[in-house]
């Protein structure tokens, strides 16, 4: 069907046409644009370790971030499933590293119910307290695939307007910074939740304090409701601090 004697184009009037034309071309800009604001591919590599001199970071990988049912966890089963399934990936990671020599260090959420931080984020990972004796109530308890063991490190944070930061919202002064150095590591792993706060700030705080630091892809979660990370924060970590970007299964240990 071509163009009829009426001026109509396959069975439509010209202006509608026009229409339809200016929102196809509406759309093609939209994606070019959303293009354009992508950042490159990262190069994932390959990492060599000496486990001995490796710390393995575990960041807040709790029920309320990572539970249906959590105060800021996901909404759907689907999300839930996901987030397991990096929780997975770093428990494998532990089980192969902490045997041969590789220290692990979690970093929690912990938060007492006037904590400053509740006026951002609304309460969550809350700790209450019986006489004198800390409570922590499921949403601040670690997911059952990561629960920390009896010799690994745990620094907790909360205190703060914001709590994003283990070297800055500990409750113990400079515990992160001690932590590391008494563990003698010179390389620091990032894991966990979520790649847009926590774990981003792990990852700089790390790598401005002389670690060689190393992110795998697959054992990090970010938040869904920003589309371009954690590509901008790979990008980002790559460039800026020299991360290595890399898989879990892609880390060896000398």
């Amino acid at each position: 069907m071509g163009t009829g004697v009426d001026g109509n184009t396959f069975g439509k009037p010209a202006s509608e046409l026009e229409a339809l034309k200016s929102r196809l071309a509406d759309a093609l800009s939209q994606i070019e644009d959303l293009k354009s604001r992508l950042p490159p591919p990262v190069k994932i590599v390959e990492a060599s370790l000496i486990p001995a001199k490796t710390a393995l970071i575990i960041v807040d990988m709790q029920n309320d971030f990572c539970r249906v049912g959590g105060k800021l966890g996901p909404t759907e089963k689907a999300g839930e499933e996901a987030i397991t399934a990096v929780a997975l990936k770093i428990k494998a990671l532990k089980d192969r590293g902490k045997p041969k020599g590789m220290k692990v260090v979690y970093t929690q959420d912990y938060h007492y119910p006037d904590d400053p931080e509740f006026k951002i984020w609304g309460p969550h990972c809350l700790v209450e307290k019986e006489k004198e004796v800390d409570k922590p109530t499921w949403g601040q308890m670690e997911i059952s695939e990561l629960v920390p063991e009896p010799d690994d490190k745990v620094i907790r944070k909360g205190g703060k307007t914001v709590s994003y930061d283990c070297f800055y919202a500990a409750y113990k002064p400079n515990e992160m910074e001690e932590t590391l150095e008494e563990l003698n590591v010179d390389t620091c792993i990032v894991t966990g939740a979520v790649s847009n706060i926590c774990v981003y700030c792990t990852v700089v705080g790390c790598a401005q304090r002389g670690y060689k630091t190393i992110v795998p892809v697959d054992g990090i979660v970010s938040l869904s409701s920003w589309k371009f990370t954690p590509a901008w924060s790979l990008f980002q970590w790559s460039t800026l601090y020299k991360v290595a970007i890399t898989e879990t299964g892609k880390i060896k240990f000398e």
